[in-house]
Order: structure tokens, then sequence, then C-alpha cells
């Protein structure tokens, strides 16, 4: 969570520089002309992005395997699927609703249709605030809650990542 702070900091950052660049050398209105920016400044919030998405879906199947009762064992992968596909909800959610804050009082919305007028600088910083929030709600959840205890100190060996496969199952399709 603290990396997905750090990510959307540095998306507002580099996005701000962009925007400067186009200032400068007056492209705001030739969005299919070139930037003098290098492709590798987003670079840093691309592995950021990265690391963040590897560790929070491993966090999650994490957490389900160890924390939900046998009996639900075999519906780890809907729930992974399902926060993640909520996740992604709120995502779009969050656009249209920045979006929507965004134009109050006559102002233009931060989403235009060239990414040259367009203002996401601040909807990274709307967004590096609500990770913050949001870490902030968790480390006092994580606090409070009760974790329970697994039998073989969090590793469950007896179930696979996919699920539970039948030992007579063979794919007759499968050319290896």
């Amino acid at each position: 969570m603290v990396l997905s702070v750090l990510c959307c900091i540095t998306a507002a950052k580099v996005e701000t520089r962009r925007l400067h660049r186009i200032r400068d050398h007056g492209l705001l209105d030739k969005p299919e002309d070139k930037i003098p920016m290098s492709i590798f400044a987003l670079l840093p919030r691309f592995m950021l992005l990265a690391a963040v998405d590897g560790i929070a879906n491993n966090s999650i199947k994490g957490f389900f395997r160890n924390q939900t009762p046998e009996s639900m064992r075999r519906y780890l992968t809907y729930f992974t699927n399902g926060v993640l596909g909520l996740g992604s909800m709120a995502s779009v959610l969050s656009v249209y609703v920045v979006g929507k804050i965004s134009e109050k009082n006559g102002k233009p919305n931060w989403f235009q249709y060239t990414l040259n007028k367009s203002r996401l600088d601040r909807y990274y910083w709307v967004l590096a605030a609500l990770s913050a929030v949001n870490l902030i709600i968790y480390v006092i959840v994580a606090y409070f809650y009760k974790y329970k205890e697994s039998p073989d100190g969090g590793a469950d060996k007896d179930i696979p990542e996919g699920g539970d496969m039948k030992d007579d199952f063979h794919d007759k399709n499968c050319c290896c």
C-alpha cells in the first residue's frame, strides 16, 4: 500500500513535468506532435505499479488462503477475482466521480478529449490521497483484526494455487 501511494505520487510528478514541457514548447493544441520528453520517464511509475500488482495479488491470495474457513477454501479463486474486480469497478467509478467534481463551478473537467488538455496530474494526486487514506484505514483495521492461526505456519501445501484437481483427470486435447 505504501508502494501504491508512491506510484501515484510518481505518476503525478511525471504528468506535471509532461504538461510543463507541452506548455513550454507550445504543444497544447498540437496533440499529434512529439513531446520533447523520454518515454523512460514512465519507467519508475511502471516499476512501482508492477510491484504493487504482484504484491497485492499474492497478499490477497495469501489472506484468503490462511483466513478463510476450511469449508470455503474451494472458493479462493472466486474471492480473489471478486476483490480484484471490485477494485477495477472502483477505479472506473473514481474517474467518473472525480470528473464530475472537477467540473463544478463552471471549471473544465479534468478529463478532456486530448491528454494535452487533460489534468491527469491532479487526478493522480487525488489517487495518492485516496491511497494514503486507504493505508491509514488498513493499518487501523489490521491492528484490531484477530488473525486466525494457521496450523502449519501459514503455508498451505495441500491446496494448489489453481484449486483442486482430481487425480484421474487427463486432458485429451493437450499437445504436451
